[in-house]
């Protein structure tokens, strides 16, 4: 047996973290696991690499020879790896092109991309209506989108145009502090009855229709609704009063002063698709598939952090991010 990179990584890490603790939750592994990994190792060089104590993990002479030697290796490996992804992105012709509706997931696209696609991948596109994307695919400006549809509302490719599902999500409410039903913790769409809608200007109606239609449904005869920028959304929230504003279940990073609910039984909800083109190209090969799986990946590791209501995805299991959904 010889040293191989993973053994090199693996001392790169200890190094780093300066402690096997900290080390092995960087590598997904137990302790144990990878002191018996260092253990091989150290066999291999005929030596300990690192002296552990209360201090954490520190080089030995040895290591302090060895570390250098495989730092050096390591980045010789990367940077082959560039250049083989760079060489077969100059074989296989254009990069990438991809499309998204503005949506918190649409933000881990373009790295969930760089991290499979073996060429480059060109900046994303902002596609936010469901039929400018289609004719984006159909037209071949882009080669994979990621969108959304509604209950009711789904799309429906055309000919040449490829569709799989990732998965369905809620949309929660944001109130103001101090609006009377902010102290439930879960609210009925029919007791926002007489409450004005506050939308991002974005220039999607296919959310504003889904909205309309669920607040009919729930008996709201009638349905105020104001486009307002971001800045001003921030402002009017702040202010308080009788407003309301539909949030995405991930945070997308900007701070909204509002207190958020779930409604009851989830009736305002989206669904994220997957769609490209069917001829080939830089998508085809299986890689919508590898995107679909690298996305709910990335939606998952994103609740502990940027989910708008803890536990919620626990509580509900099927929706996208649950642990038996999507």
């Amino acid at each position: 047996m010889e040293l191989e990179a993973r053994h090199l990584r693996c001392l790169e890490t200890v190094a780093t973290a300066g402690s096997l603790n900290k080390a092995a939750r960087l590598m997904g592994l137990s302790q144990p696991a990878l002191s018996a990994q260092l253990r091989r190792i150290e066999a291999l060089v005929g030596g300990p690499i690192f002296e552990r104590g209360a201090f954490g993990a520190r080089p030995t002479p040895l290591g302090e020879v060895l570390l250098p030697y495989a730092a050096e290796v390591l980045r010789g490996l990367d940077e082959l790896a560039r250049a083989i992804k760079r060489h077969r992105a100059t074989a296989g012709g254009r990069p990438l092109r991809l499309g998204a509706r503005t949506t918190p997931l649409a933000l881990m696209t373009y790295d969930v991309a760089t991290g499979i696609f073996p060429g480059d991948v060109a900046e994303l596109t902002v596609l936010d209506r469901s039929a400018e994307a289609i004719a984006a695919l159909v037209r071949g400006d882009v080669d994979l989108v990621l969108h959304t549809d509604f209950p009711g509302r789904p799309i429906v490719p055309p000919a040449g145009v490829r569709m799989t599902v990732l998965g369905s999500e809620p949309l929660f409410i944001g109130l103001p502090e101090g609006h009377p039903l902010a102290i439930h913790t879960e609210i009925d769409l029919a007791d926002l009855a007489g409450t004005t809608w506050l939308m991002a200007v974005n220039g999607d109606d296919e959310f504003d229709r889904h909205l309309i239609e669920q607040c009919r449904l729930a008996g709201h005869r009638t349905m105020v609704v104001r486009a307002v920028e971001p800045l001003l959304l921030v402002q009017l929230m702040r202010r308080g009063g009788p407003v309301v504003l539909a949030m995405n279940a991930l945070s997308s990073g900007l701070t909204i002063p509002a207190v958020v609910r779930e409604l009851r039984g989830s009736p305002v909800r989206t669904r994220h698709v997957l769609l490209w083109r069917q001829d080939g190209g830089p998508a085809g090969g299986g890689f919508a598939e590898r995107m679909r799986a690298g996305l709910l990946d990335a939606y998952r590791a994103a609740l502990p952090h940027s989910g708008r209501i803890p536990g919620w995805w626990e509580r509900n299991p099927g929706w996208l991010g649950s642990a038996t959904g999507a």
